[in-house]
């Protein structure tokens, strides 16, 4: 039987976590799992978990430990989560992690890799700042985005150590171009995958 290939992303807002989780998705056959795009969606829907959660991501707040973790649990349930999943926005935070790491523990798998996309603050708001221009996303306005490398500085950065500390850590160079990042998104899975 074929190890799950279970992936957890990590990198400041604008380090192209999304664009590379896509392409990961194509090379691999495994879901990507955004909370972010579960979270937007539920607010489009109207649903009472979009009633809930719409002022808090308004804001660039963290959604609340307990309920992103059950959303997370929810999705793993599904079928197409079986050979492996790509996770891009959670966890966010160390007891995040302890819950996804419980979860996994609960069906017998463990995280492959946590893959941290390395980039400059500076540069990464710049880019932020060019997609708010392209699509509209309450999160893209200027003072939530620098609200939101506040909460990430002060709650999403200790996952890195988190992470090194149980031997899963890989750090990419998020500056370079889309493929030569995916080219060293590769370089890290190869070995993970044989």
């Amino acid at each position: 039987m074929t190890v799950p290939l279970d992936i957890v992303l990590l990198g400041p807002p604008g380090a192209g976590k999304g664009t590379q989780a896509k392409r990961i998705e194509l090379a691999h056959g495994v879901p990507q799992i955004s909370t972010g795009e579960v979270l937007r969606g539920a607010v489009a829907s109207g649903s009472r978990l979009g009633e809930r959660v719409k002022p808090i991501m308004e804001r660039g707040d963290l959604v609340p430990d307990e309920l992103i973790v059950e959303v997370i649990r929810e999705r793993l349930e599904e079928p197409d989560t079986r050979t492996g999943f790509i996770l891009d926005g959670f966890p966010r935070t160390i007891p995040q992690a302890e819950a996804l790491d419980e979860m996994l523990v609960g069906i017998n798998r463990r995280l492959a890799v946590a893959l941290e996309f390395e980039l400059d603050e500076e540069e990464a708001v710049l880019r932020l700042a060019g997609r708010a221009e392209g699509e509209t996303r309450a999160d893209d306005d200027p003072e939530v985005i620098q609200h939101r490398f506040t909460v990430w500085r002060e709650s999403t950065r200790p996952l890195t150590e988190y992470y090194r500390e149980r031997g899963v850590l890989a750090t990419v160079d998020a500056s370079r171009s889309v493929v030569e990042v995916y080219a060293a998104v590769e370089a890290v899975l190869g070995p993970v995958t044989r």
